[in-house]
């Protein structure tokens, strides 16, 4: 039976109120027209960069949400460019002054590689201009596979949909010839074609069976390298790399990672074996030169490889030693040369890293390294100024204080080496902060997080969320709402036994032990939403926090998403939910009208009106 409750480590100061909740009707609750929301955004922050290029050594662009960064000395500085709407997802560069970047918000185009001016508001996930007037770009639905194929013959200023189907991955070698990869995942083919008229007509030039497009990449002189994944299974993918000399007619396997579930799609047999159990990124620098990223998702906590090759694929040099994805996950590789190249990737939540190797991906080194200044991987409010956090950028053990509400922190102390994992934190007081980390080991500060002692956790199996009401009473859950069970401490987590519930959030468990009345109205209230019997939920329950006696529902990722804000002795609150605005991390709430939200893409937003408006914390 499927899990319907998805519950994130969140927990902030509960008071242990004198008066327990009336019963509230749950009739009445769900009959309650939801009331709007608005969200304000700040763009660019964090600079979360999903697209790099450089032109030459020394050259180089990375976009992000709302951002685009330059450097002019090959990356040992970079200074931004562009501030405002739209995600950047790729550049086009004719010279190191005229290019394009596609984004979510339309166009932009530089005349002098320094400014950017829009051009059109067409959603755009790539582009590619083969001249000053002639482009081709994907619509701005990325990882989808209805996104259409465009064309313009203005320089962007307008586009023209090219009858070809639903589109992977497209490149051009010129205004007329041009390649595209069509994936089929009911049929699991994988077909090539290819146009000689700008995209008028198509023919198939390729048809390889059980195998999706990974990646595709077209070279000056008339190459092209495609990335075609396989079977997959147990954290693992086989994979094929194909390579065309005469822009896309005809194809061979050059390199091929076969798995337990299969070989290589295609006709990989003798093909070289690729790097990785799972294919990465290829970086093409011409018909004869490319490097192929592979990974090992369950090499120590994943790990990423790199082979090489200079003469077209007829082989390879040996795979560099894995190092951990932690450092260099394969998200964008850009090869300017066999071996100089740059490497973007996500070390952690909201965090982007560059660096550039000179040795074909044999040794690597950060150029930048960029990331929120809020904390990275949780927080927890304890009133409406003071809140802690854990982790910051390129430290993920740091614990951080804010006493402004989030605008500023600072660093008051670590985490035991050991608590390296960290995925929630609860704080029950001003000074009393619990740490729980992925090896179900409990940390403990009452000192405002200076130091740290670990909790014995006598009786508490390995859990999955952890939230207190008092400093001394809280509660954990452990396993999926069907099979799992809550667990409850009266003593700041030194001893815990079975609570006299089953499947319930750890949020409600720990209301539950202060504010009877309360957790049992949010319970129904969830079981009615999300019910824990249900094959199919209907909706997805994302976050239940609780914070100043009151408890936080975030029912997201549904077209009813919506927001349930119940409180002692208050009228019950609905608000809708945007889904697509805040993709919500964890919640920290501190009284009934009042919240903080973290995202996954690492922004921190407050509300102090019982979520009606949602700002982010500059």
């Amino acid at each position: 039976m499927l899990s319907c409750l998805l519950l994130t480590a969140c927990a902030a100061a509960v008071a242990n109120p004198a008066h327990p909740s009336r019963s509230v009707d749950l009739a009445g609750i769900l009959r309650m027209q939801p009331q709007g929301t608005s969200v304000r955004l700040l763009p660019g922050a964090p600079p979360n960069l999903s697209s790099l290029h450089f032109v030459n050594a020394q050259d180089g662009w990375a976009g992000g949400q709302g951002i685009i960064l330059a450097t002019s000395d090959g990356g040992r500085s970079w200074h931004r460019q562009y501030l405002g709407a739209g995600t950047v997802s790729g550049f086009s560069f004719l010279s190191p002054a005229l290019g394009f970047a596609a984004t979510s918000a339309g166009l932009l185009k530089t005349a002098d590689g320094k400014t950017w001016s829009r051009v059109d508001d067409q959603s755009l996930d790539q582009v590619q201009f083969v001249n000053a007037s002639v482009g081709f770009a994907l619509e701005g639905q990325r990882y989808s596979l209805t996104q259409n194929l465009f064309a313009s013959s203005d320089g962007g200023m307008s586009w023209r949909s090219l009858a070809i189907g639903p589109v992977s991955q497209a490149c051009f070698f010129g205004p007329q010839v041009g390649i595209a990869a069509l994936p089929d995942r009911i049929g699991g083919t994988l077909t090539m074609k290819r146009t000689t008229d700008g995209g008028a007509n198509w023919s198939t030039v390729l048809s390889v069976a059980n195998a999706v497009p990974e990646q595709l990449q077209c070279t000056q002189d008339g190459g092209a390298w495609l990335v075609a994944g396989g079977q997959a299974g147990m954290s693992q993918q086989s994979y094929s790399v194909f390579r065309s000399t005469n822009e896309g007619a005809s194809w061979k396997v050059v390199l091929a990672a076969t798995t337990e579930d299969g070989p290589g799609p295609g006709n990989s047999v003798g093909a070289p074996k690729g790097p990785g159990s799972s294919p990465g990124s290829i970086g093409a620098v011409d018909r004869s030169a490319a490097v192929m990223t592979g990974t090992c998702e369950a090499c120590n906590a994943g790990t990423a490889s790199f082979s090489t090759t200079t003469d077209g694929g007829a082989s390879w040099s040996p795979a560099t030693r894995p190092i951990p994805l932690q450092v260099a996950s394969p998200t964008i590789l850009d090869m300017l040369t066999a071996q100089a190249g740059w490497l973007l990737s996500s070390p952690g939540p909201g965090e982007s890293q560059i660096q550039e190797t000179m040795d074909g991906g044999a040794a690597w080194h950060t150029i930048l390294l960029a990331g929120p200044t809020k904390p990275t991987a949780s927080t927890a409010f304890v009133n409406a100024r003071v809140g802690y956090g854990i982790g910051k950028t390129g430290d993920p053990i740091a614990v951080l204080r804010t006493q402004d509400g989030g605008r500023g922190w600072r660093k008051v102390g670590e985490l035991p080496p050991r608590a390296v994992g960290v995925y929630g934190l609860g704080a029950a007081g001003t000074a009393t902060l619990v740490a729980p980390t992925l090896h179900s080991a409990l940390y403990k500060s009452t000192d405002g997080g200076r130091t740290w002692v670990t909790l014995p956790g006598k009786g508490l199996p390995a859990f999955d969320a952890i939230s207190f009401a008092t400093s001394m009473t809280g509660c954990a859950s452990v396993g999926s709402p069907q099979f799992g069970a809550d667990y409850t401490t009266r003593d700041g987590g030194k001893t815990w036994r079975r609570a006299p519930m089953k499947g319930v959030p750890a949020a409600v468990c720990a209301v539950s032990r202060t504010d009877p009345a309360l957790a049992k109205t949010a319970m129904r209230l969830i079981d009615r939403l999300a019910p824990i019997d249900a094959l199919t939920p209907a909706y997805f329950l994302s976050t239940v926090a609780t914070g100043g006696g009151s408890l936080w529902i975030v029912v997201a990722n549904t077209p009813h998403s919506r927001l349930y804000i119940l409180a002692p002795n208050e009228t019950p609150r609905v608000v809708h939910w945007p889904d697509e605005e805040i993709n919500v991390s964890s919640m920290s709430p501190v009284s009934a009208r009042e919240a903080y939200v973290t995202t996954y893409d690492g922004r921190l937003l407050l509300t102090r009106d019982a979520g009606a408006h949602w700002t982010q914390i500059p």
